[in-house]
């Protein structure tokens, strides 16, 4: 899958998330919220059967003359003035602001609905960020933890493509070559598909590339997605290959410049010698390093 397909599916897969939880996180306003926090509050503190009329013992019936008596009592009950209590400041700011609920036509009919159908378990994005406040690093880590897995998504994707693209080519490649009834041959032929090079030979289809070289096609030797591939992971390891790179290339211009000083060159030519004799040092310790893993894994 070409670059620009990638990005294409990787945007498509972020519109149908914003699409699905736009309608979630515009569901309730800040009144809402309000009362959320309000009946979370009055539940922890009283208990899960207590809500804003039983609390001021009323009934969902009740007048406002009977609200504002009640409001009167137990505010009396309450107070900071009265109670050294440290929630009692808490308390005593909840029950005012309950009051002004209840007394508002508007406020209390939406907690009239919410005490009927019950407070909705998910409530907006809003709500959650406005009452436990994430930091940067909350946020940054949450976008992370969202396109790793959208990433994820992506490259599991990408290897089922794969897999479909190279069995349609195989399928192609042998129809062309055994014909419409897909009778086996053990002959080599050369076909097209998509102006694509392909070499069948019995059950055996190979790419031809542009360079010459034949590569057989076989669906089991797409690499499967790891958790390890997504951008979680390597990024780390990319930023820790770049400054590695960087390194090296400081490391190689120091050695140069000692090598300079000390040979004092006559020409740029001298000079270019002492670089490539350097890097092929550098490239034959590499190359022995890597014998020696290849070995170690035989």
């Amino acid at each position: 899958m070409s670059s620009k397909n990638r990005f294409i599916t990787f945007g498509f897969f972020v519109f149908l998330l914003i699409l699905v939880l736009s309608p979630y996180v515009k569901a309730w306003d800040n009144e809402d919220h309000e009362i959320f926090t309000l009946v979370d509050d009055l539940e922890a503190s009283e208990g899960n059967d207590v809500n804003f009329y039983s609390w001021l013992g009323l009934e969902p019936t009740a007048t406002e003359e009977d609200i504002n008596r009640a409001y009167r009592k137990l505010s009396l009950a309450v107070h900071p003035d009265k109670n050294p209590d440290a929630k009692s400041k808490e308390k005593f700011a909840r029950l005012g602001r309950i009051k002004t609920i209840l007394r508002n036509p508007e406020e209390r009919k939406r907690y009239d609905f919410f005490l009927k159908n019950g407070v909705p378990k998910w409530r907006g994005t809003g709500y959650y960020y406005s009452r436990y406040r994430p930091g940067l690093g909350t946020v940054l880590i949450g976008l992370l933890v969202l396109i790793s897995f959208l990433h994820y998504i992506i490259l599991w994707i990408n290897y089922f493509q794969e897999k479909n693209r190279i069995r349609h080519y195989i399928k192609e490649s042998r129809e062309i070559a055994w014909g419409k009834r897909m009778k086996k041959q053990q002959t080599k032929k050369r076909v097209f598909v998509n102006d694509l090079s392909f070499m069948v030979e019995g059950d055996h289809v190979f790419f031809l590339a542009d360079d010459g070289g034949e590569y057989v096609l076989d669906e089991e030797t797409v690499v499967r997605p790891k958790i390890t591939d997504v951008i979680v992971f390597v990024l780390p390891g990319w930023f820790y290959n770049s400054i590695k790179k960087q390194f090296s290339v400081k490391k190689t211009n120091s050695l140069v410049n000692s090598e300079y000083e000390k040979e004092g060159f006559s020409s740029d030519d001298d000079r270019n010698e002492v670089v490539d004799n350097l890097r092929n040092k550098t490239r034959r310790r590499r190359g022995g390093n890597k014998r020696q893993n290849s070995k170690l894994k035989s």
